[in-house]
């Protein structure tokens, strides 16, 4: 009898697939208003095919395992540099044996009927199933592994039972007896029949050579990092071939750009005329080593990295998706990269809105690249550092950082809690033989001092160069006042001139607006608090609006456009925040250098909005920053002083008994003291930027578009509905909603629903909660406050 890797999935027969295809024509009929091109085209192609589909071929074991091992050979053919003999053998074999546990009666009882209509097993018996990554984890001896490869030594056997173990993210409250009767049930005969060997026999004891356990009676440590690493190795790996396998593709990473350099190239071509600026040829030239490069706003850093990359595979980090959407753009347009892959929570709607019928549907473009596939992926941190968890399920992240480059674009963005991730991840990346390098317009000394604690010293990890003296460029005069905006000196500056104004919190932003726009046209608001297709409108105007040399008036806004939006305007007005901060606020002003300050044209408002422990700055780190940055009003700040400017502000010595630094601190020696398995993948997401957040939609947007939200609920709910239409129904649904940070652990904000739409009863519904808060967006000409909120829509409200 065959033995099978998993269930044939189930077809539609003629009435179901009548049935499907109504109700989804109904619904799209319904809603034909509210979706526009691409989103019909890419759910119509995905109907087609789930009606023409044919029945699914039900791959037995034997295909399974030949087919994840022969992805693994063409993987390590192409990336044989990155790998020594062992690991790839340890990976290959690894692949080899993870599934043999699914040979065992009961799995196969679920995936071939066959095995009940024969009486294999008694009908209706029920038996608790053990994991079949624990039953292939004891079907190896120590001698047998040994004699798989001479490579291999018994110190190399944990590390490989322990992937192939939870290889899937299971709990183990199994001991050695219950697994030992279990086998003798159900699955010694079997595999003996199998395997072709009548002297097969279980080997429990090879629980004993588990790294760790994952259950809550074990206490887990990490002994020995070499081990770790080569757990992280081959777990990683074998996850990263069986999710590619399972998923229906051949090929674990698409378009390897290692010999023709096609990006490499296209950058050259484009900055031919120009010629390389110093720190994009040293990034050139220095393309082996890790790299800190400091160079200012406006001095090519981006391309700098790209040429680092040189072909190899890639991630681009960037601290906002906006950033990241943006950077992706020029990737693809300006150099014409088509790879280039984007991931964060909102990228499955920029593959709707790219898609066409000459390429893969949208979901596809989305799964390859939660895959990590790619040759260049543009993501945002969180996306790639969770591993330092030790959370099952993450090890697919280090271990393709091991053959790969990842630039992290301005590091010191990032709140104590993410820098402290970030070092301790680059360790592990460098421990694994990874290559990092970070590219930033200032870099506070005390990231140095955490980098070298955590065994990352410059000349030796990393090399570091400052390119801040190759800017002559006088862009920046600031000037200080103790005071709050004057609205009267900006509505006259917008009448002429780009006027930007930043500040610490939305409600000041929405506040300034309010005032201003009842005495000018020519203003404009950008927060976080609007509903994301409404955000999207208005990142784009701003590009616009900075691009267009015509164009004056003024632009309220807030931190979302500090780090790598490309905008420029001629006169900024900022709230004072910590120095980090304010120097990439900075950039944002006279990018390219237009003209020479005779005049401030960087006024800052030193009115403590934003700061304290419980607010958006850290009190002490704003005071040191405004203290000092007094030193350097009303003189031409040049790039060499802004580097001075943070290197005093940020003072390891200076700073020590501050919360910044002691937290970055804390967070280190928390990763350094986890055990594996005590966070679950779920938990990290949630825990990785410590900030409580919902997902809500404000009730006049839900009234207006309720068919949408009702009917999209409803076709999600529904079985074989194909993935593609379900993306683009979650992405719509997304797009009409925000998410809205809290920091109380007692209840929502006041407003907001407990139950989310589609709740009811035990059904689960979605993660959406309607706000009964008011909303201003007009969407004729992309004016209004946006969310306001705390003030409350009336009861009788009635769109």
């Amino acid at each position: 009898m065959e033995v099978y890797a998993k269930s044939k999935n189930k077809m539609l027969i003629g009435k179901e697939k009548k049935q499907l295809e109504q109700d989804i024509s109904n619904i799209l009929e319904e809603l034909d208003m509210n979706l526009d091109t691409k989103e019909k085209e890419a759910i119509e192609k995905e109907m087609t095919e789930i009606l023409e589909g044919k029945p699914e071929y039900q791959k037995t074991l034997v295909e399974h395992e030949n087919d994840i091992v022969k992805c693994a050979e063409t993987f390590f053919k192409q990336f044989d540099i990155y790998f020594t003999e062992k690991e790839k053998r340890l990976v290959i074999e690894a692949c080899r044996i993870h599934d043999r546990g699914k040979v065992n009666l009961l799995f196969q009882a679920l995936v071939n009927p066959e095995i009940i209509e024969k009486g294999m097993i008694e009908k209706g018996r029920k038996s608790r199933q053990i994991p079949h990554g624990f039953l292939s984890a004891v079907s190896i001896s120590k001698g047998e592994f040994l004699s798989l490869s001479e490579l291999f030594e018994l110190n190399d056997f944990g590390a490989f039972i322990t992937a192939i173990n939870y290889h899937h993210d299971r709990m183990d409250e199994y001991d050695d007896l219950t697994i030992y009767n279990y086998c003798k049930e159900f699955y010694t005969e079997q595999a003996k029949e199998y395997l072709g060997v009548d002297n097969w026999k279980i080997h429990c004891e090879n629980r004993n050579q588990l790294l760790f356990r994952n259950n809550v009676y074990t206490f887990n440590r990490v002994k020995d990092l070499e081990k770790w690493n080569q757990y992280l190795l081959i777990k990683g790996l074998l996850n990263k071939f069986d999710y590619t396998v399972s998923a229906g593709y051949e090929d674990a990473e698409l378009y390897p750009d290692l010999e023709e350099k096609q990006l490499k190239k296209n950058i050259e071509i484009k900055l031919e005329n120009k010629g390389l600026r110093p720190a994009q040829k040293y990034m050139k030239e220095h393309k082996q080593n890790n790299l800190v490069i400091i160079a200012p706003t406006g001095s090519g850093k981006t391309e700098a990295a790209l040429l680092w990359l040189d072909g190899e595979k890639g991630f681009y980090t960037l601290p906002l998706k906006v950033s990241s959407n943006a950077i992706y753009s020029r990737i693809k347009e300006t150099y014409s990269y088509e790879p280039v892959s984007l991931l964060h929570s909102d990228s499955m709607m920029k593959y709707i809105q790219e898609y066409t019928h000459t390429e893969a549907g949208p979901y596809e473009r989305y799964e390859r690249a939660k895959l990590l596939s790619a040759p260049l992926t543009i993501c945002t941190v969180d996306q790639l550092f969770k591993f330092v968890y030790k959370a099952l399920g993450t090890e697919i992240f280090p271990a393709t950082l091991k053959y790969s480059k990842i630039v992290l674009d301005e590091i010191q963005s990032y709140e104590p809690r993410v820098i402290a991730t970030i070092i301790y991840g680059l360790k592990t990346i460098c421990e694994l033989g990874g290559h990092f390098a970070i590219i930033t317009a200032t870099f506070p000394p005390v990231l140095q001092y955490f980098m070298e604690r955590y065994g990352l010293h410059n000349e030796i990890e990393y090399k570091y160069q400052n390119f801040a003296q190759e800017s002559q460029d006088i862009r920046h005069k600031v000037q200080i006042r103790e005071s709050d905006i004057d609205i009267d000196e900006l509505i006259k500056y917008g009448e002429k001139q780009k006027v930007l104004v930043i500040c610490n919190t939305v409600i000041k932003a929405q506040e300034i607006y309010n005032e201003i726009s009842e005495k000018v046209e020519n203003v404009h608001l950008l927060h976080s608090r609007y509903i994301r297709c409404h955000r999207d409108k208005l990142e784009k105007m701003i590009m616009e609006f900075s691009q267009d040399e015509h164009k004056t008036g003024i632009w309220i806004t807030t931190q979302i456009v500090e780090a790598s939006l490309d905008i420029d305007f001629d006169i900024l007005y900022t709230e004072m925040s910590t120095a980090d901060s304010l120097l990439q606020r900075m950039g944002r002003c006279n990018r390219k250098g237009r003209y020479y300050p005779k005049n401030p044209n960087i006024i800052v408002l030193a009115n403590k909005n934003g700061v304290g422990d419980k607010s958006v700055y850290n009190s002490f780190i704003y005071d040191r920053s405004l203290q000092i940055l007094k030193k350097y009003e009303n003189i031409d700040f040049s790039e060499i002083l802004k580097i001075e400017y943070i290197n005093k502000v940020y003072c390891t010595e200076e700073i020590k008994d501050s919360k910044y630094y002691q937290e970055i601190e804390r967070y280190l020696e928390h990763f350094d003291e986890i055990p594996p398995v005590e966070y679950s993948k779920r938990e990290v997401d949630k825990a990785f930027r410590n900030i409580r957040s919902i997902t809500i939609v404000p009730d006049s947007i839900y009234y207006k578009n309720q068919d949408i939200f009702e009917k999209g609920l409803e076709l999600l709910q529904k079985p074989h509905v194909g993935k593609t239409i379900k993306a683009v129904f979650t992405s719509k649904l997304n797009s009409l909603t925000l998410n809205l940070n809290y920091y109380s652990n007692n209840r929502l904000p006041e407003g907001v629903d407990i139950v989310t739409l589609g709740q009811n009863g035990r059904k689960k519904g979605s993660d959406i909660h309607r706000a009964r808060m008011i909303y201003e967006f007009n969407e004729e000409n992309n004016i209004g406050r946006g969310l306001l909120l705390n003030q409350l829509e009336n009861d009788d409200f009635i769109v």
